[in-house]
This record gives C-alpha cells, sequence and structure tokens, in this order.
C-alpha cells in the first residue's frame, strides 16, 4: 500500500564523484508525462506531482536511470554510460528496444514462476508452451524471435549480471528465483553475442533484484486447485551505507495428468511439483564504489506424468561484485560459483498404457564458476569499454539402463576478450560497436579449443520527442552444450540421442525499428532477420528415434509490435504481437528445406490490463499463439491455442486479499505430441493475502 500526497519535487543529478550533471532530461513517468531540464547546478523541478511515482532520466554519456521517487527532494545519481553496456553492471536504464516489466508489473501479473509473468512478451517461451511450473525441467531453455529448434537455450538469462542458465544443459531453473525478490525484467531480443557470449544468440533476459532504500517486507500465502499451495516472503532494509535484502518461497502442487483424457492410461498420473527457494543480498556503498555479494538457492521435486518418471534438482549460486566508478571511468568485477544435481528417471510405456518398465535413470553433478573484469572510459563524445572473463564447467554424468551403464567426466571451458565502444557527440544519436573473440573447449580434458570472433553495430536516433529510429546488424554463435553432446532422454515412445560430433551454432542477424512516445502511449515496431548456421536440430532418424545434429540453417524473419497505453485514470493496457517465417533453408536433408522449426507459431500476441480503483485491483491476461509443429518434418501438429489468466485484489489496511483464476476458460493448450498429445493443465483457481510490514513509503 501507498501513500499518495502532491508535493513540488524537487532534486539533483550527480555524477557519481557528486559533480553536478548540468543538461540532463528528467521526466516523471505519471498520467501525463512531466519532463524538465537540470541546470548548471544539476537541480531541477517538477511542479504538482502525487508521490511515489517513477522518474526516467536521461544525460549524454550517462546510462539512461529510472528511480522511485518518494520524497522530495530526491537525489539522483548517474553511471557513467560504459557501465551500462555490459554484463558484469546491472545499470538502471533499459536498452533501447527493450521491453521492460516493472516491480508492480510482475506483482499485478496472475502467475507463479517468473516465466509466466512473461508471457505478456509475445515471441518469448519456454521450448514448450507449457510453463517450467508443468515442463520437464530440461524444456525451461528461454526462446526468442524464432530460434528454437531444440529445447536448448538461445538466450541469457542473468540475475544482477550473474548468468542463470545452466552450466551442463543450458536450461534455467525459473523456480529458483523467489517471487519477490525482483524489482524488473529487461526484455532484450536480437544478438547480442559481442557483449555476453555463445548463450545470447536470440537476446538477453535481464533481471534486477530488490534494493531496498527503507525497512520494508511483505508475506503472502495462497492455495486452491489441485491440492496447490505457496507462500512467499521478503524483506529488506538500509543502514548507513549498507542495504540488505532477502526473499523466500515455497510451493507444492498435486498437478494434473499432462495427456489428454482420451490417451490415459493405468500408468499415467498427475505431474506433481514441490519446491523451494530463497534469494539473499547485501551491498556496501562508498562515495566511488559498490561492493555486493549475492546468494539463491533452491530445490525442486517433480513427477513427469507416469508412476516410474520423476525428476529432482537441487543447488545454489554465490556471487560477489565490486564497481567503482569515477566521473568517466569505471571498473568492475564480478565472480560466481553454482554448483548444481539433477536426477531423472525415464520409462519405456507398453501398449494402450497399462503397464512401465524403467528404462534410464540419470544423475548430473556439475559445478559452474564465472568470473569476469571490465573497464570503461566515458568520453564528452562517447564512451568505451573492455571485458575479460572465463567460465569454467565440470560435470559428472552417469546414466544406468537395464543392459548398460555410462559414467563420464565432462569439461566445458571458456574465455572472451571483448570490446564495445558509442559515440554520442549529438544528443540525439548514438552509434555503437562491439567485437568478441571467445576460445572453448568441451566436452573433455583432450577435447581441441575452438574459437569464434563476432561483432555488432548499431545507431539509435532521437528523430524527435516522438520518434526514436534504431537499427543493428550482428553476428552471433553458440556452442553446443555438454547436454547436447553427451546426453540423451526419451519423451514418450521417442528416443533422442546425444551427438559428440556437434558444430557450433553460428549466426547473422539485421533488425531496424522504430518508437513512438507521447505522454499517454507508446508504440514499438521492430523488423528483424536471422539466419543461423548449422542449427542444432533434434532430427528424426526413424518414427522413435531421434538425434541432434547440424540440420543447416534457420532462417527467422519477422516482425515485432509492442506498446503500453496509460490513459488519464487507473487503467493501464500493454499488448505485444510477433509474426515470424521460421523455416529450414540449405538443410543436410533436402526433406527438411521450407519445413517450420519445431515449437515456433507464425503469430503469437498477448494483452495484459490493469485497473485500480480505490481498494481495489483486477488484471488479466490473454497469451494466443498460433499453430506449430513439434517436430523438424512438420509431422506433428499442434493447434493454436489461447489462455485468459485474472486476478483480482481488495486492500484493506495492510493486507491483500487475491483470488486468482488460470485459464479461465478451459482451454485446450497442446504442448507436444509424439504421437500422443500432451495437454497443460485447464483451469484452476487459488485465492491467498499478502501482508505489508514496516515502511510502506517505498
Amino acid at each position: 500500500m501507498s501513500l499518495a500526497l502532491i508535493v513540488l519535487l524537487t532534486g539533483i543529478v550527480t555524477a557519481p564523484d557528486g559533480s553536478p550533471i548540468a543538461g540532463a532530461t528528467v521526466s516523471a513517468t505519471v498520467r501525463a508525462v512531466a519532463t524538465t531540464t537540470t541546470g548548471p547546478d544539476g537541480q531541477f523541478t517538477l511542479e504538482a506531482l502525487e508521490l511515489p511515482l517513477d522518474l526516467v532520466v536521461f544525460a549524454p554519456g550517462f546510462a539512461t536511470s529510472r528511480i522511485r521517487a518518494t520524497t522530495s527532494p530526491v537525489r539522483i545519481t548517474l553511471l557513467p554510460r560504459a557501465a551500462d553496456a555490459g554484463v558484469i553492471v546491472s545499470a538502471p536504464g533499459a536498452p533501447p528496444g527493450a521491453v521492460s516489466l516493472s516491480r508492480e508489473t510482475l506483482a499485478a501479473a496472475p502467475a507463479v514462476t517468473m516465466d509466466e509473468r512473461l508471457r505478456t512478451v509475445a515471441g518469448f517461451s519456454l521450448f514448450r508452451r507449457s510453463s517450467s511450473r508443468n515442463a520437464n525441467p530440461t524444456t525451461h531453455g528461454v526462446t526468442m524471435r524464432g530460434l528454437s529448434a531444440s529445447g536448448a537455450s538461445r538466450g541469457l538469462v542473468i540475475l544482477d549480471g550473474i548468468p542463470l542458465n545452466d552450466g551442463f544443459g543450458g536450461w534455467i531453473t525459473w523456480t529458483r528465483v523467489p517471487a519477490g525478490a525482483l524489482d524488473r525484467i529487461d526484455v532484450i531480443a536480437g544478438a547480442a553475442g559481442d557483449q555476453f557470449g555463445s548463450d545470447a544468440l536470440g537476446g538477453v533476459l535481464r533481471l534486477q533484484s530488490a534494493v531496498p532504500d527503507r525497512h520494508a517486507g511483505s508475506l503472502t500465502v495462497e492455495g486452491g486447485s489441485s491440492a496447490t499451495y505457496a507462500a512467499d516472503t521478503s524483506a529488506g532494509g538500509r543502514q548507513g551505507r549498507v542495504s540488505w535484502f532477502g526473499a523466500a518461497g515455497g510451493f507444492r502442487s498435486d498437478g494434473t495428468i499432462p495427456l489428454e483424457a482420451s490417451a490415459v492410461g493405468l500408468v499415467d498420473r498427475a505431474a506433481d511439483a514441490e519446491w523451494w527457494n530463497a534469494f539473499g543480498r547485501v551491498d556496501v556503498t562508498r562515495p566511488h564504489g559498490r561492493w555486493s555479494i549475492s546468494g539463491l538457492s533452491g530445490r525442486d521435486d517433480r513427477g513427469n506424468g507416469t508412476v516410474l518418471q520423476r525428476n529432482r534438482m537441487s543447488g545454489y549460486t554465490l556471487a560477489t561484485s565490486y564497481v567503482a566508478a569515477a566521473q568517466t571511468t569505471t571498473f568492475s568485477a564480478r565472480a560466481s560459483i553454482s554448483p548444481n544435481a539433477f536426477d531423472q528417471t525415464f520409462s519405456s510405456v507398453a501398449s494402450g498404457r497399462v503397464s512401465e518398465s524403467l528404462a534410464s535413470t540419470q544423475r548430473i553433478e556439475g559445478t559452474t564458476t564465472r568470473a569476469a573484469i571490465e573497464l570503461g572510459r566515458s568520453a564528452p563524445s562517447g564512451y568505451g569499454l573492455v571485458r575479460a572473463s572465463l567460465s569454467r564447467a565440470s560435470a559428472d554424468f552417469a546414466e544406468v539402463r537395464p543392459t548398460a551403464s555410462t559414467d563420464v567426466s565432462l569439461r566445458d571451458d571458456s574465455e572472451s576478450l571483448s570490446a564495445q565502444a558509442a559515440w554520442t557527440g549529438r544528443p540525439d544519436l548514438t552509434i555503437s560497436a562491439g567485437v568478441r573473440q571467445e576460445w572453448r573447449a568441451a566436452p573433455d580434458d583432450i577435447a581441441a579449443r575452438d574459437r569464434a570472433s563476432v561483432g555488432r553495430v548499431a545507431f539509435d536516433w532521437r528523430a524527435s520527442d516522438l520518434v526514436t529510429v534504431r537499427g543493428s546488424a550482428a553476428t552471433s554463435h553458440r556452442w553446443p552444450t555438454l547436454n547436447e553432446l553427451a546426453r540423451g532422454f526419451r519423451v514418450g515412445a521417442l528416443l533422442t540421442n546425444p551427438n559428440p560430433d556437434l558444430k557450433p551454432e553460428r549466426a547473422r542477424a539485421f533488425e531496424g525499428g522504430v518508437r513512438l512516445q507521447r505522454a499517454l502511449w507508446t508504440v514499438g515496431v521492430t523488423a528483424f532477420t536471422s539466419v543461423v548456421h548449422d542449427a542444432i536440430v533434434n532430427v528424426t532418424v526413424t518414427s522413435t528415434v531421434r538425434q541432434r545434429r547440424n540440420a543447416g540453417d534457420a532462417v527467422s524473419r519477422g516482425l515485432e509490435v509492442d506498446g503500453e497505453w496509460r490513459p488519464a485514470g487507473p487503467l493501464r493496457v500493454r499488448g505485444s504481437l510477433q509474426w515470424v517465417d521460421a523455416t529450414f533453408d540449405n538443410a543436410s536433408e533436402p526433406v527438411l528445406n521450407a519445413k517450420r522449426l519445431p515449437q515456433v507459431p507464425a503469430a503469437s500476441g498477448a494483452l495484459a490490463a490493469d485497473v485500480s480503483l480505490a481498494r481495489a485491483a483486477m488484471s488479466l491476461v490473454v497469451r494466443s499463439t498460433g499453430h506449430q509443429f513439434d517436430d523438424d518434418r512438420n509431422t506433428f501438429r499442434l493447434a493454436s491455442a489461447t489462455q485468459v489468466d485474472a486476478r483480482a485484489q481488495m486492500t484493506v489496511g495492510r493486507a491483500a486479499v487475491f483470488a486468482v483464476i488460470e485459464n479461465v476458460f478451459d482451454a485446450r493448450v497442446e504442448t507436444g505430441r509424439t504421437p500422443l498429445v500432451g495437454v497443460a493443465p485447464g483451469r484452476a483457481a487459488r485465492v491467498g493475502v499478502r501482508v505489508l510490514f514496516g515502511d510502506l513509503r517505498r
């Protein structure tokens, strides 16, 4: 709950060393945008505004900053623009073309996991349509802009600069991020290999945790259909130069049977799920720097839909970083370690689904360490930075089958050097470029060392207060994961084998876009094309066997439209559409040419609306996807689907009572076909209460 207060908002904008920044643009993103410019002393005034509110601050040579103003006067410190370009520093401003979801937007979503909250971004999905709450963890990789040909992630997910992609399989453990841990998410679609490396072939999801300026917290408990229960809590505060924040949660559900009703047999069971997670962060801020230490941990235990099929995942990430910023120079360093364990069982199901037998048991124990340093320097006409990073992943993979067993030790070692630069000599124009050189050896100690060079050029032009135009051209790549090189798996009757001879995917991408912005609305349109050479695909070998292979080119061309409307009232509406033509070309097997990429619909869209009236609030999310295919030969067709989720809330004092209905109209959402049809859960409901405590002015 927040307290509304009409004030004359004053403040000052400074560099990290305390010197004032003249000519900075300060905009208040309220129902009608109010804008002003700082004077020679860095000070500004905005009249008759209601607190709290969001401010966006821009100055040439500095990273754009978004802050929450709760009192007047307010002091705003901008980092040099170099700090906004890299993995290491999670600067507050989102890059041009990014779709940003605020803490309030994330909290209002009728969702449980973080990937479900991202359903309002068209084109974003996991490999299959079902969420991480229901799907097998190995399908939790990120798909953006149609760059999908297998379950491996084509996008990088970072939390406060730390990659969350698993070092063995590249997938994301979404259930490890507590619901209340995040302050915002920036969805940055498009090749970003020059900055972020191999995992950023299709884009980056940048998660930023909350850093409170007052002592406050919350507790949420809820329950509902399928014996679903959840609890989440978060709290944080600041004392002098030290701030801290923590969040934790737990979830369990009996789940539903992930098959269409006509196919269910004696062996089928509801896909139950249970997990807990925790996150903590401590920051110590000095006049010219900040030291941080953080930890993320969790355990996930779930059934896969039959008596014998089950998987368990557990692990943690510990990270530390230091950022030092003077007026023109930024230095940062970061290191992390992520041990993880994954267990899974597979079974063979008899005809008629009356019985099953254990086919294999797998266990993966791995540890990934990452480290990077970065040096950036700003000038009145631009900025530049250089970065060095390394990653060390080791994994023991063991598989026991009725006739044989496998026990191998695997490694994935990589290093990189990169540089980015931008010219910002005109306030309305930024021209940037970047290059990156990577070296990598996998899957063992004697593997030959491979190398890749990628680059990018881009521009961002503010043609007027209404129109911003941008464009980019980039090359990128993705190393095959240890999972693709060494681990096979079974889905229903289909066995997919690994391939130790896989070559890396290499891509080139182009995009151009325009963004229109007025006081009450924003609309962005982006056209893009990507060609992934040697795309790694689960290629059909026989009716029951597939293998991961470099199948040829995966060509993706499309158009994205996103917008937001904030009328002069309590209503806010966000919309997102994507049209994409994603097909194979120059395929190693001619039968694949012109076939659609698996699990990529030609059209998808999302609409989110929320309204607040006094003590009541409601939100609605509509997600629609066109038909798509589950295989490379386009034999197994999945029907189009539209799902509607709704949330209603009533606030009384410090407590908010809410109700959520997922899949309001009980739509059939097909997730896979083997040829048995897998389906996502139908209509479900849950109710809960959220209690705030501490200083609620934040």
